[in-house]
């Protein structure tokens, strides 16, 4: 799949080293906001929504890690703000559609370990919560999945 936003040219005033190392960190942001909607073209929609404001603070190239962390913040804000439901039927393979019968916050918790890779402790800090709130989310999570598509789908421990 070619990078939504390599086509930028110096005319179009976002530093590219910028747009390059941020594009690196949307295919994870993508996957999180499909997981948590169900839809790929609804979540690619709005995690362009979520770069066009992350470009908007006219960024620093070497700032680029800190990408991540504020996508996934605006991707959840839109969520809020949008609905967290997709208005055009899920995609998703069909042993995670239970997922989506979960409440957002769950929903999130499990796109950040289960589609992001993040590991637990790394999953609570970006949302704010303690490590025992993330893994009660993923238990639900798990239990809604079933165990066998939970295992194949979670990283590594």
């Amino acid at each position: 799949m070619k990078p939504a936003f390599s086509h930028f040219t110096d005319e179009s005033g976002i530093e590219l080293k910028t747009v390059a190392a941020v594009e690196k960190i949307l295919r994870k942001v993508r996957v999180f906001t499909w997981l948590v909607i169900g839809n790929r073209v609804e979540a690619d929609e709005i995690v362009e929504d979520a770069l066009i404001l992350y470009l908007a603070t006219d960024p620093e190239p070497e700032e680029a890690d800190q990408s991540y962390a504020y996508l996934v913040t605006a991707v959840r804000r839109l969520l809020r703000t949008s609905g967290a439901r997709s208005r055009r039927g899920p995609d998703l393979n069909p042993a995670l559609i239970p997922l989506l019968e979960l409440p957002l916050d769950t929903r999130e918790i499990a796109a950040l370990h289960l589609g992001a890779k993040l590991s637990v402790p790394d999953t609570a800090a970006m949302l704010g919560l303690s490590p025992e709130e993330a893994t009660a989310g993923l238990v639900i999570a798990r239990r809604a999945i079933g165990p066998g598509a939970y295992d194949r789908t979670a990283p590594a421990a």
